[in-house]
């Protein structure tokens, strides 16, 4: 798969593309079924294979693909004759420009026909659709090969030792305006962590690898997009949860994300997009469905705890950075932040409440059927989830530093909260995964409550602790998102039993909040050696067996998930901003030594664990 700016390319891996596979650019299929055809049958035997470069045999010629995406999709095909004879080549190259909305391809909404223009451009063939919303969404196709029958084609000798390349570019472009603007980048990441480990080494560079591949660059500045193939687009919780691991490392996406993010708060109450005044945005999609209306995703609003996230990000921003001034900026954003979490408080009997809407749940675990009672159904709406509560509380406890809201009537109200919710949620040795619409609560252990850790809100800090590492929750490559000892258990699962990466390192920053730094250590190691085994890549989710099994719905690369290989350094280094910077490092394996580079209040300094 390659991936830039937004936009990737999805094929198997000889570089052909059917089913799904196509290249995507603004929420929009525009070229599928790409096809190398050969007069003598199917390439032979295919020898290596990575994102950039694929080489196959075909008897006495060797063919390589070379393939490259910036601003335009780049095949080279590069013939070699590996022979002192002269050898004829006859091939062609099929392909189909559809225009379709992703989420047609990914069969949630119904498609249609579309009418797509053909015509001649100053360098090769330009298929153009203007779609329902008035957007003209087009494909340039450029090639050294002879067009013929809507597909280019090749017949050639290659002498002795002879090569030869043929080339087809296909470059995406869009007349008209979407809500967010991508501009040109202006340089890819580097890593900033190194360790005594060459494993762990390689890891971080994945991770740098993997977010590089999903970083949209802005007008606002660079915005990680939540996973590919499925999710190539803004989410409100990702970016958020993405952006707060980075910032010691790369603050420039928190400052984006906030800024973007302001952008597209609710201003009005709409209930089939889930707008509500002040509330941040779940999905932003740009494609021809959504921004026509026939999809509620331009954007989609159906979460209920990117909010208060964002205020806790503004937060954790301005302690990294000292950068009031973006702070002050957005200040009438966070007040409207604040009046939106207090106003669900009091519409939801005390706790922020939510129905099934597009998806099944609006917290972090959002598929249907995430969120089981104790016989394994679901919980019924309107429900409270654990963590959500947890992210309202820290919201409110930061907020009276950085909006106009009184600060002690928040204070205030966050700490009749903290009583209301360990009364309610506290199931004598851990917390309820969420209460029901009549306040009953979920008897189910779940990953949910480690996010407690990093808010203050648990009266019952240790007991959580100590509950995540029993047997059933903890599987030696992870904290398992469901114990296994519950009726909807399934390792396999996307939320019931799975480990993600992010879920453990949100837990480890706990962990480390609360003085567990040994838990958070062995959080950490757990699921940097599960990559290690999953080719040295933090995937989206991998099974909550005891050996790193990929599970069977995943997103790779994620980045939440690459970003939390930089949260586990954070909690390696025991990295702590308030108005100075603290170091404490915890690492009590024998020859470990991390090392990393992190900016703060405007400077970089090199961190070592190293005495």
């Amino acid at each position: 798969m390659l991936a830039y700016n937004g936009a990737f390319v999805f094929s198997d891996e000889k570089g052909d593309m059917k089913g799904k596979h196509g290249f995507y650019a603004f929420d929009t299929r525009v070229l599928k079924d790409v096809r190398l055809n050969f007069e003598s049958g199917s390439l032979i035997h295919i020898r290596k294979s990575f994102n950039e470069s694929i080489t196959h045999y075909m008897g006495n010629v060797i063919l390589t693909r070379e393939r490259t995406l910036r601003e335009s999709y780049v095949e080279r095909l590069i013939f070699r004759n590996a022979t002192d004879k002269r050898q004829r080549v006859s091939f062609s190259y099929s392909f189909r420009v559809p225009m379709e909305d992703i989420f047609e391809v990914r069969g949630f909404k119904e498609g249609f026909e579309r009418e797509i223009s053909i015509s001649e451009g100053e360098k090769g063939t330009v298929y153009t659709y203007r779609g329902i919303e008035g957007i003209v969404r087009g494909l340039e196709v450029i090639s050294n090969m002879d067009f013929e029958n809507g597909r280019f084609e090749a017949v050639f000798e290659l002498g002795p030792l002879e090569e030869r390349t043929f080339y087809v570019e296909f470059r995406p472009y869009i007349e008209g305006s979407l809500p967010l603007r991508f501009v040109p980048d202006v340089k890819p990441l580097r890593n900033p962590a190194f360790s005594s480990r060459g494993w762990l080494n390689r890891i971080f560079e994945r991770a740098v690898e993997d977010l590089n591949a999903l970083t949209a660059f802005t007008e606002f500045g660079p915005v990680p997009l939540a996973g590919l193939p499925e999710f190539a687009a803004v989410f409100g919780r990702d970016s958020i949860i993405t952006s707060y691991f980075l910032l010691p490392y790369f603050p420039e996406y928190s400052r984006a994300v906030l800024k973007v993010l302001a952008r597209f708060q609710g201003k009005k109450e709409e209930k089939r997009s889930g707008e509500e005044r002040g509330k941040i945005f779940h999905e932003l999609r740009l494609g021809e469905l959504s921004q026509s209306g026939r999809a509620p995703f331009a954007p989609y609003y159906g979460t209920v705890d990117a909010t208060p996230l964002y205020i806790i990000l503004a937060a954790e921003y301005l302690r990294w950075t000292g950068d009031s001034g973006l702070v002050e900026e957005i200040k009438e954003n966070l007040n409207l932040a604040v009046e939106w979490i207090l106003r669900k408080l009091e519409e939801g009997d005390g706790y922020i409440r939510y129905s099934p809407g597009e998806l099944g749940n609006q917290g972090w675990k959002d598929s249907r059927g995430a969120i089981p009672a104790r016989d394994g159904s679901p919980v019924k709406p309107p429900v409270a989830l654990v963590e959500v509560q947890g992210y309202a509380y820290r919201a409110l406890m930061e907020a009276g530093e950085l909006t106009d809201c009184c600060r002690r009537e928040l204070k205030q109200e966050a700490k009749t909260l903290k009583k209301r919710f360990n009364e309610d949620f506290w199931l004598d040795g851990y917390y309820a995964l969420a209460l029901d619409g009549e306040n009953r609560p979920s008897e189910v252990v779940a990953s949910n409550m480690g996010h407690l850790l990093l808010t203050g809100i648990a009266e019952h800090e240790r007991e959580i602790a100590a509950r995540l590492f029993e047997e059933d929750m903890f599987s030696g490559l992870g904290i398992r998102t469901l114990s296994s000892e519950e009726k909807t258990y399934n390792p396999f699962s996307y939320h019931n039993g799975s480990v993600w990466p992010h879920d453990n390192a949100m837990i480890a920053l706990g962990l480390t909040r609360i003085g567990e730094r040994e838990k958070a250590f062995r959080t950490a190691m757990a699921v940097l050696n599960a990559a290690r085994n999953l080719d040295f890549t933090l995937p989206e989710l991998f099974s909550g067996l005891e050996k790193p099994v990929p599970a069977l719905r995943f997103n790779s690369p994620q980045a939440w998930s690459a970003a939390s290989a930089f949260a586990f350094m954070t909690v390696l280094l025991g990295l702590r901003a308030e108005k100075s910077l603290y170091i404490d490092p915890y690492i009590p394996e024998q020859e470990l030594e991390v090392h990393a580079e992190i900016a703060f209040r405007g400077k970089r300094y090199r961190m070592t664990s190293s005495p």
